[in-house]
């Protein structure tokens, strides 16, 4: 059975977790992207796998990481594990290699267990809160046409061209074609399982380079 949240659960979460990427993903002074660190209990998650029970990439299992001065996430020795048993919940679905702050916020509006610790985490941000663009990298010379998914030729990076995820989905509806050259950077905004890259292309006809 997949899980639902509250209408309640939802605005709440929705609402903090825009606040805390906004802070994950915003420069504190020159001393890049830092952890939020607040009353409530958060952690900074790399997902990892979707649960055994898949539920539409929304539950997830995860590793705790922080972000060492170059911005890559780093696995904790000795950090927090998120399974099958106690899961990272997200509001949109995400993909493997994510790197979210989750924090315990709320629980399913079905058999939720009073015993139980919740994590929630927002991949893109949603609600009134604006999405988080994500660095893309091109693995090959590429050609992408009009509402084509393609599934093989981009990799997502962080912005020292660090591996996060070795295969992502990406699309575009803007222009008759898109080109792009090996190892091009370009970025996305994640709407479902696909990266979207029409923000971030020139307008009308055949394009060779992202804005």
């Amino acid at each position: 059975m997949g899980i639902i949240l509250s209408t309640g659960t939802y605005d709440r979460f929705d609402k903090a977790a825009n606040d805390v990427n906004g802070l994950l993903y915003s420069d504190k002074g020159g001393k890049g992207a830092q952890p939020f660190k607040g009353a409530k209990v958060q952690r900074l998650a790399k997902l990892t796998a979707e649960t055994t029970t898949a539920n539409g990439g929304l539950t997830w299992k995860a590793k705790e990481v922080y972000l060492d001065e170059t911005g890559l996430a780093i696995e904790k020795v000795d950090g927090f594990e998120w399974t099958d048993d106690n899961p990272v919940f997200t509001l949109n679905a995400a993909s493997i290699g994510a790197v979210m702050m989750v924090s315990q916020s709320g629980r399913p509006a079905i058999d939720p267990d009073p015993a139980k610790r919740y994590w929630f985490g927002n991949p893109g941000g949603g609600g009134g809160g604006g999405v988080t663009p994500q660095r893309l990298q091109a693995k090959t010379d590429v050609t992408l046409s009009p509402n084509v998914v393609n599934t093989l030729s981009f990799r997502s990076v962080n912005y020292i061209n660090g591996e996060i995820s070795a295969n992502v989905n990406v699309v575009q509806n803007k222009v008759s074609q898109a080109f792009y050259e090996e190892d091009e950077i370009i970025y996305g905004i994640l709407d479902g399982v696909n990266y979207i890259l029409d923000p971030y292309l020139f307008s009308q006809g055949i394009q060779n380079a992202s804005i």
